[in-house]
């Protein structure tokens, strides 16, 4: 009993954390990022970001510790466990590429760096966001598991 509570709880972290890590991404790109720009511009945008990024990496890395926990403990067979595993896999080199340019970004930005060289790596950190941002989509399809309907409950 006390076995499948504690796997049920680290089940629900897991996917806390996960859709925490998608959700906050998601949102500061679609919402804060646009606002940030139009009000302040350019610099005072990437000061923002690069103190709002660091967090949301940590719930990442968080995320994909108790994913891939959750994936050593909950094998699950076929295509969905294979996937499932590779995703994380993706999204852990997605995370750690994206910390990378995201600190080099950085040094970009401090005075004397160079706003064309943090331009061309920026577009480069946005395009492997958006793959990550897919990365993700696909990883929390494999968390959510197949769908079955039980005809004798059906009302249709």
């Amino acid at each position: 009993m006390l076995r499948a509570v504690a796997t049920f709880a680290l089940r629900l972290l897991a996917r806390l954390a996960l859709a925490t890590w998608f959700g906050g991404f998601t949102f500061y790109a679609a919402v804060v990022v646009p606002d940030l720009h139009e009000s302040f511009g350019g610099m005072e945008t990437g000061e923002v970001s690069r103190r709002v990024a660091v967090p949301l990496y940590a719930i990442g890395a968080t995320a994909l510790v108790l994913g891939s926990i959750v994936a050593a403990i909950d094998r699950t067979p076929g295509w969905r466990g294979k996937a499932r595993l590779g995703l994380i896999a993706v999204n852990g080199l997605f995370l750690v590429a994206l910390v990378a340019m995201h600190r080099s970004m950085g040094n970009r930005l401090d005075p004397g760096g160079s706003l064309p060289a943090f331009r061309s790596l920026h577009e480069l950190y946005l395009t492997v966001w958006t793959g990550q941002w897919l990365a993700i989509v696909g990883l929390m399809a494999t968390e959510a598991g197949p769908v079955k309907l039980d005809d004798r409950r059906s009302s249709l």
